[in-house]
């Protein structure tokens, strides 16, 4: 289904003329332009160092969300970050504007769920400190995120049981019938089985969109479970 209520529709790429530095050098920025987000769910998908959370940040900022995670609320910032690639992009929208947002690090949460407590948000019955990681991203989820809302998630799987992640996909079903629009970076296969999402996958070469069973994360978990003794005897004699 076309996603008719969604926000961000697309990425607009105008490469600078010095363009040798990181995040420029990146062969995965000639895609930019391809990326197109026209249902309720995307999946980013690859392995580490493809650029994953370097897009994910792209489109946080934007989007005008804290680029550490967060909403716009959010100012807290522990490391120098960079927006050359952000000046070189402009979005393009949909007609419609999220009354919500949010963007979900996993890498950063920790810091985000300390700026949550001493801001005093009067979201939470008590410190997102005082859960389990699993939980405490749950409870984010399911408290803070809303119908008419535009959400990245970066690794939401950290965490999370296979029971739990079941659990957040329905949440992402009730959100996305609520006009919830999610972009998502993942090395859960489980999450990539939500029914008609989209899932770009990332090499450091190239980013191409990719039916599930095509994806190489999909085959190599499918290896595991189907031919176990011959992958590790193949892993370990290597």
């Amino acid at each position: 289904m076309t996603n008719r209520n969604g926000y961000l529709q697309r990425v607009m790429y105008d490469p600078p003329i010095e363009c040798g530095d990181f995040p420029f050098n990146l062969s995965i920025l000639s895609d930019l332009d391809q990326l197109v987000f026209d249902q309720p769910i995307t999946f980013f998908i690859g392995e580490n160092g493809t650029g994953k959370s370097t897009i994910m940040e792209l489109l946080a900022g934007l989007m005008g969300m804290n680029l550490e995670g967060g909403s716009r609320n959010q100012i807290f910032s522990t490391y120098e970050e960079g927006s050359g690639l952000i000046e070189a992009c402009r979005p393009v929208r949909y007609p419609n504007h999220p009354r919500s947002n949010y963007f979900y690090r996993a890498e950063s949460f920790y810091n985000l769920m300390t700026n949550l407590e001493e801001t005093g948000s009067p979201v939470f019955d008590q410190s997102l400190h005082e859960y389990s990681r699993g939980e405490s991203f749950y409870e984010l989820l399911s408290k803070r995120f809303f119908g008419n809302g535009f959400y990245l998630l970066d690794e939401p799987e950290t965490g999370l049981s296979l029971s739990t992640q079941l659990k957040v996909m329905v949440l992402l079903k009730e959100l996305t019938e609520k006009n919830a629009q999610f972009i998502i970076a993942t090395h859960s296969p489980i999450l990539l089985f939500f029914p008609e999402a989209k899932i770009y996958e990332f090499t450091e070469e190239s980013i191409r969109e990719s039916k599930l069973e095509d994806t190489k994360l999909y085959q190599e978990w499918a290896m595991i479970f189907e031919r176990k003794d011959y992958f590790f005897e193949k892993l370990f004699s290597e």
